[in-house]
């Protein structure tokens, strides 16, 4: 990985020993004095590797030695590990008390001297392996430097603007006018069917941006009865093409569908409509598998049209029906007004006529590329120091030979902070076009150790990891982004994902049907081919696999082996600490092996629609903090949840008619929890007040839940609560009798959404009066028998926004000024009402 990163792991190790010191556990078993021996050996090396890291670009010993070093870093993380996970399985065994025979059996616990050997060893392997490098430092000349092991607290970007701002549209007025009346023009007797119009130009000139900008146009839209995308990137899979393009007209995911049915389904889809599809960032050249595709595509309605991206023209040549249209480079004016809005708060620009000057020098050297100039210009949004915009102008990596790489995205990557640095090559784990989601990703960082704690004692992991994530975005790292307020989305562009694949490299491989290989050093592992994965890569390097942390499978696991195949690989992967399965799988049950998989953190299985029941044996994984398992939803989630006392990200689909009581409401340390599409479930589990830190409450989808538990009252925690799409559910089940004591409660709700609960008569009144000194939003919409607001709502004097949207009673009563419950909600400063004349957000 470029630039080892040693300091930033060293420093996370420092943290990590120096709260081991004094633990009951290392008294226990004799590790205190190894563990000080190990933190001190660590501190003297730690203290020279913020100049070795300077120093390595221009001396390859330096380098050598940090990627040595670091690999010695990775296994005394593994080493400490394993001590913490130990430590919770005692801790278990323990918390369940003597009559739990059977709870003890399933833990099987281990000889407590054996492990002080074996960790003692451990540890004295690597404070020896230490010594050894160490010794070498002298011959580099290093300095040492303070090292700050405390709590970090990051300086955050602005993000108050709009990154549609930022599409790289500006200039392209012409070009999409262009583009535009290619389409509409009728067709005629003698055109192919389907029209295909390839887009043709070099990375990062904006041609999806232009495309989807094309395609979402009303006077486009109009001439279609059917609007479908795919974005086909690099390994080009007939199977993943259709199934994108069904996904994309009606949102299923067909992942169960063999060949011949999906091609089926395409063709229902497509008869007898004139569709505009945009397949994006193409660059199969072999014409064989576009000649598959194409017939699939014809069943479409004369006039039909299909958009092609690429940076090909032998791509374009294979595909198109007509001319391509060549994408030209952004005309000089065009750029560094651009550059400008990105680089510059609003009416500032003026103010600073040095820095325009600067500017304009680094948008020429950015060639004319949009995305170049976009990157750029965030990097030094807000910056007024002439000497950092100097800095970027000079920069040498103005003059590197060329790999691919736009220089103006390594520049960008250079001035990142060196945590974001590692948060960012990270990701590039995920496949082209992932979908990334910002809880999920955070959670995926804390497996990795990538999050520091902040020096604020009320943000918690999380909180950072979601101000990294805002951070990326703002200096468009990420783009697409998407704010749904449950959370976030967003995608990588290609080339940025490229810089991160490049720079990444050496720990981080991806098994395609083209590549087989993976090396001693991979530590991340993408499958886009399972097939190959299993029946190539594994069989040629079973050794290989040991010291994997990470791995992804975007592909399918089906086949008559699969589940064998897949069990078998997961014996090998002793240091997992993510696994995500983005695609389905034949095999209803997950295998028991994944109970050895002790540093697991995260597991997700995405949309595996088939996973029905998991193993009793995923309960000994103490040290997992998230699990998502979604789908048609398991036939049950065991009692046993309750030993996965790590658990701090639970999402769950089952079909459950109740939860039980000791499961999930015993997981003291679950922060977020969704409960969706869980169809059955009538009801949750009443001991709720055990989840002591939750702090988000998703529920949706749940057509049968009759009530909530009145211990959600309990949750003192909770600061974001989302209700959505159960159909049977009366809100005030949670609410007191009104003959009975009410007590007053003191919750901690920032945000509460109601959405499409129409057996609902009335908003529960005691959750809002307790949440009056915090909430801040809330949010109603399509409960049509809610008619009036509570009284205590004119007591929430912390209340910023007010939305209320298809409840034709309350939204008459809440009309500015002429409603009846307008008194009540008038000190709120923002209201959007939707049959409010107006149409607008009321200020008030």
């Amino acid at each position: 990985m470029e630039g080892a990163f040693a300091s930033t792991i060293a420093q996370s190790l420092l943290v990590k020993l120096g709260s081991f010191a004094g633990q009951e556990f290392c008294l226990a078993w004799g590790l205190e004095a190894d563990i000080a021996r190990l933190e001190k050996r660590l501190s003297a090396i730690a203290a020279v590797l913020s100049d070795a890291e300077q120093k390595q670009s221009k001396n390859n010993k330096i380098r050598f030695w940090l990627n040595d070093l670091r690999e010695i870093l990775y296994d005394a993380e593994d080493v400490l590990d394993e001590i913490e996970c130990e430590t919770l399985r005692r801790q278990v065994v323990k918390t369940t008390g003597s009559t739990s025979r059977k709870v003890r059996r399933f833990f099987s616990s281990s000889n407590k001297i054996a492990f002080r050997l074996r960790m003692g060893h451990k540890i004295k392997s690597i404070i020896e392996r230490l010594a050894t490098i160490s010794a070498l430092k002298s011959e580099f000349n290093l300095s040492e430097q303070p090292i700050d092991c405390g709590h970090v607290l990051h300086e955050e970007t602005e993000m108050n603007r709009s990154f549609e701002s930022f599409s790289g549209l500006i200039g392209r007025d012409k070009d999409k006018e262009r583009i535009i009346n290619l389409l509409a023009a009728p067709s005629k007797v003698a055109d192919a069917h389907p029209f295909v119009l390839p887009i043709v130009g070099m990375g990062g000139l904006g041609k999806t941006s232009l495309a989807k900008s094309v395609c979402d146009d009303e006077n486009v839209k109009s001439h279609f009865d059917l609007k479908m995308e795919a974005c086909v990137s690099d390994d080009f899979s007939l199977k993943q093409v259709i199934q994108k393009i069904i996904k994309s007209a009606t949102g299923e995911r067909c992942a169960d569908l063999d060949e011949g049915e999906l091609n089926k389904k395409l063709e229902d889809i497509m008869k007898g409509k004139k569709y505009l599809l945009l397949l994006d960032d193409v660059w199969n050249e072999d014409a064989e598998k576009w000649l598959l595709l194409k017939p699939l595509l014809s069943k479409g309605a004369d006039g039909s049209k299909i958009i092609v991206t690429t940076r090909s023209q032998r791509v374009a040549k294979i595909m198109g029906t007509v001319a391509a249209y060549n994408l030209s480079l952004l005309g000089q004016e065009d750029c560094l007004s651009l550059f400008c809005k990105c680089a510059f708060k609003e009416g500032e620009k003026e103010l600073y006529p040095n820095l325009v000057g600067i500017g304009k020098e680094i948008v020429a050297k950015c060639k004319q590329v949009p995305l170049a100039v976009i990157n750029l210009g965030t990097q030094l949004y807000g910056k007024t120091d002439e000497k950092e915009w100097e800095s970027v102008r000079d920069s040498e990596k103005w003059e590197e030979e060329g790999d691919g790489i736009l220089p103006a995205l390594k520049i960008s990557y250079q001035r990142l902070p060196t945590h974001l640095k590692r948060c960012f090559l990270y990701c590039s784990v995920f496949p082209k076009d992932y979908d990334f989601v910002d809880l999920y990703l955070v959670q995926f960082w804390m497996a990795h150790w990538l999050i520091l704690q902040s020096s604020n004692p009320n943000e918690n992991l999380e909180d950072v990891g979601l101000r990294y994530v805002r951070e990326l975005i703002s200096r468009c790292f990420f783009q697409d982004y998407e704010d749904v307020i449950v959370g976030a989305t967003f995608k990588m562009h290609d080339l940025m994902h490229d810089l991160a694949s490049s720079l990444a490299q050496n720990e981080f491989s991806i098994i395609s049907s083209q590549n087989h290989q993976i090396s001693k050093t991979t530590r991340h592992l993408t499958v886009l081919d399972s097939d190959s994965f299993f029946h190539k890569t594994l069989p040629k390097f079973p050794n290989n696999f040991h010291q994997v942390r990470s791995i992804v499978f975007a592909d399918s696991i089906v086949g008559p082996t699969c589940k064998t195949d897949f069990e078998k690989c997961l014996l090998e992967f002793k240091h997992l600490r993510f696994l995500e399965l983005l695609d389905d799988s034949e095999f209803e049950a997950f295998p028991e092996s994944i109970g050895a998989l002790k540093h697991l953190r995260c597991l997700y299985f995405g949309s595996n629609t088939k996973i029905k029941r998991l193993p009793k044996s995923i309960f000994k994984l103490q040290n997992l903090q998230a699990l998502a398992v979604t789908g048609e939803g398991l036939e049950e989630l065991p009692k046993d949840v309750r030993h996965m006392i790590s658990l701090r990200f639970l999402v769950l689909c089952t079909k459950q008619k109740r939860l039980p009581k000791g499961g999930i409401g015993c997981l003291e340390c679950l922060q977020t929890l969704f409960i969706v599409e869980c169809e059955n479930l009538e009801n949750l589990c009443e001991d709720m007040e055990g989840l002591k830190s939750l702090r988000k409450l998703f529920i949706a989808g749940c057509d049968s839940l009759i009530s909530l538990p009145r211990s959600i009252k309990c949750l003192t925690t909770l600061e974001e609560l989302f209700i959505i799409d159960c159909g049977e559910l009366d809100l005030m089940t949670i609410e007191e009798k009104k003959e009975e004591k009410i007590q007053p409660l003191s919750l901690s709700l920032r945000i509460v959404m109601f959405e499409y609960l129409p057996a609902t008569l009335a908003v529960p009144e005691q959750l809002l009066q307790g949440s009056a000194e915090s909430l801040q939003t809330f949010i109603i919409g399509d409960c049509p028998n809610i008619e009036e607001m509570p009284e205590c709502i004119s007591n929430l004097k912390k209340l910023q926004k007010l939305r209320i949207s298809d409840c034709p009673s309350l939204s008459k009563r809440c009309q500015k000024g002429t409603g009846e419950d307008w008194p009540k909600i008038a000190h709120i400063p923002k209201i959007k009402v939707d049959d409010d004349d107006s149409g607008e957000e009321t200020s008030c």
